[in-house]
């Protein structure tokens, strides 16, 4: 039966956190990793039965280690292991067991007599009616890739003996994938999905610290899973993922992650599969589309009774425009720019702005169908948050995000309309400005967090990833990949580093928690505005002046008056093959947020040569502040 399936080791904790994770996460299936057992305090048949009370099968138990082509006695002592294992599958429930390729350096590099040794424990195992699956891993001794493990089977030739096949070790390796759909699928004993990010490491280092789940790396598990499902293979498809975040963190987060990862490459899937006239397999709960999100409707600001920030909005030119019906809360706009400025004194932004200061709370989002993303963020795991509100005034629901910051599911509005008139009294309707787009808003987390986070913004809202950033950080290595709508209306480059004095350690830790460091807004004339600005009185962040004179080596035709105007005004450049980049910062207010100013030609980028620099200019500004 095709159906999602995860493996223990995937998650950290004990065995009994782990089986209640994932029957809660919508598991149907689990894989037993011995470890698991062997840390457990009852019997074997202690699991099966927990397992049976959750609603859990047991697919598999794994893994069988260095078994094939050893010299005696080890080949003898290899066969009581084995049988071994079948006692412990008896108690288990369970009729699969996995192994993998040898990495013994006493087996022998000699095909027949691996092929043999499979071939009489598949006999024993049929004894006892039992199958087994056999795996090549990426670093094995004699047996690295598929075809080589697939070989050994046939070789073998024993209709409960079937070759395991592991997106991992096959992408790891570059093994070719298209040819798996010629694979019979009586064949396969089982198929097994992880990623991993495109980075330059040994395999086996590879293996067991950064696996992650399908979407959250570089490896082409989609065209894996496709190859796959074309021999005709319907048994169940389960994530292994060895990672050292993912065994830190709640069994419960790592679980729900985990299915919607599974969901998501469901979708992708039947999408291809569709494409291709073939039918969709609709493997596990079938999910509402993703709607479309039109753009960002508000970034909602907590900052208590008193608070400087409206000056600063002020000077970047936003102006109070209405102020709401039943709270203490008031609208300050420019062009379609909308933020709140919540003040209230009990509820939920107050709360927010305890824990963390003047900070983004909230984020209102614009989709085409809000009801059906809705839904989507339900079935997903993300439920429905409704705020307090007045009589008469819109009830808008929202989901939480990053810290427990919430993310409204607004309408776009009918032609003439706006979200806003039954909630706030306008002063004016409209305040014209330099301003004209929120570019982009970046959300700095801790490293244990990026890929749940990454996860939740692909299954839930639909956003597509861009290849992962690293650039330098005065104190270690900073990390960054943008999740952005396919239209690239709504970007969100996520910010993680190593190192504990990094801007992102530092952000955190004055934060109190994963946030909202900056936004990003669009001008036409960045020049122009940052001029009016600081005659308003707004502060920007001092650029190093070392950074203009390499600058002009750097781009030898720019104009030097450009480059002088630049310096005068702490002005920053990057170019691409088709267009220019111009950003500035705001000083960092409270410690923690900063807005960014830019100015796109035909630029998509976001300016990471730069990043270096400001981080740089960052830790001065904070020493010069005493923080």
């Amino acid at each position: 039966m095709l159906r999602w399936s995860i493996a223990t080791v995937s998650m950290g904790g004990t065995l009994e956190a782990k089986l209640a994770a994932v029957a809660r996460a919508g598991f149907r299936a689990v894989e037993i990793f011995e470890n698991d057992l062997t840390f457990f305090s009852g019997k074997p048949k202690d699991v099966r039965a927990r397992a049976e009370d959750l609603g859990l099968e047991i697919i598999g138990l794994q893994p069988l280690r260095d078994f094939e082509a050893m010299p005696e006695p080890m080949r003898a002592r290899n066969f009581d292991r084995a049988e071994r294992k079948f006692d412990l599958m008896e108690e288990l429930g369970t009729r699969f067991l996995g192994m993998c390729s040898s990495c013994s350096e006493d087996s022998a590099d000699d095909k027949e007599r691996a092929a043999a040794d499979l071939a009489e424990l598949a006999d024993r195992a049929a004894r006892r009616g039992f199958r087994l699956g056999y795996e090549a891993l990426a670093w094995g001794r004699h047996v690295r890739d598929w075809m080589q493990a697939y070989e050994l089977v046939c070789l073998a030739d024993r209709p409960n003996l079937g070759i395991v096949l592991d997106s991992f070790h096959i992408c790891v390796n570059k093994n070719p994938i298209a040819p798996l759909a010629d694979i019979p699928a009586s064949r396969i004993g089982l198929v097994q999905l992880s990623d991993a990010p495109g980075i330059l490491m040994d395999p086996m280092s590879l293996s067991r610290h950064h696996r992650c789940f399908p979407g959250q790396g570089d490896h082409p598990v989609g065209a894996f899973l496709d190859a796959v499902m074309k021999t005709g293979y319907r048994g169940p498809v389960s994530l292994e993922a060895f990672n050292d975040h993912f065994r830190g963190a709640p069994a419960a987060m790592i679980a729900r992650d985990g299915m919607r990862a599974l969901q998501m490459a469901g979708e992708q899937l039947d999408a291809g599969r569709e494409q291709q006239g073939l039918a969709p397999l609709r493997i596990g709960t079938q999910l509402p589309v993703a709607a479309h999100i039109d753009g960002i409707e508000f970034v909602e600001f907590a900052t208590g009774e008193a608070s400087r920030f409206t000056d600063l909005l002020k000077g970047l030119g936003f102006e109070r425009v209405a102020r709401h019906r039943s709270k203490a809360v008031d609208l300050y706009r420019q062009n379609g720019l909308n933020i709140v400025v919540n003040r209230e004194q009990e509820g939920f932004a107050y709360n927010f702005h305890e824990l963390h200061g003047t900070s983004v709370c909230a984020l209102g989002l614009r989709f085409d169908n809000p009801d059906l993303a809705l839904e989507r963020a339900n079935a997903l795991g993300a439920p429905t948050y409704f705020g307090r509100i007045g009589p008469g005034e819109t009830l808008i629901p929202a989901v939480a995000g990053v810290e427990n910051s919430l993310i409204y599911f607004m309408a776009k509005p009918a032609e003439g309309a706006t979200n806003w008139d039954r909630d706030f009294v306008f002063d004016k309707k409209e305040s014209q400005g330099a301003l004209r787009e929120f570019d982009h808003f970046s959300n700095v987390l801790r490293r244990s967090e990026f890929l749940s986070w990454m996860t939740f913004y692909k299954s839930v809202l639909g956003l597509v990833n861009d290849p992962q950033v690293e650039v330098a950080d005065p104190y270690g290595a900073f990390y960054s990949r943008v999740i952005r709508t396919p239209d690239a209306r709504l970007r969100i480059p996520l910010n993680i580093a190593d190192g504990g004095s990094t801007a992102v350690s530092r952000f955190i830790d004055a934060f109190g928690g994963s946030g909202v460091q900056h936004i990003a807004l669009e001008t036409d004339d960045i020049f122009a505005f940052v001029e009016q600005a600081r005659e308003r009185g707004v502060s920007f962040l001092d650029m190093p002046d070392n950074y203009y004179d390499d600058l002009s080596a750097r781009f030898i035709d720019l104009d030097p008056a450009l480059i002088e105007r630049m310096r005068s005004l702490d002005i920053l450049y990057d170019r691409s093959k088709s267009g220019e980049f111009f950003q500035i910062y705001t000083a960092t207010f409270e410690k923690t947020f900063f807005f960014e100013i830019v100015q796109r030609k035909n630029y998509e980028l976001f300016g990471a040569a730069n990043t270096p620099v400001r981080l740089a200019a960052q830790v001065s500004e904070q020493e010069r502040a005493g923080f």
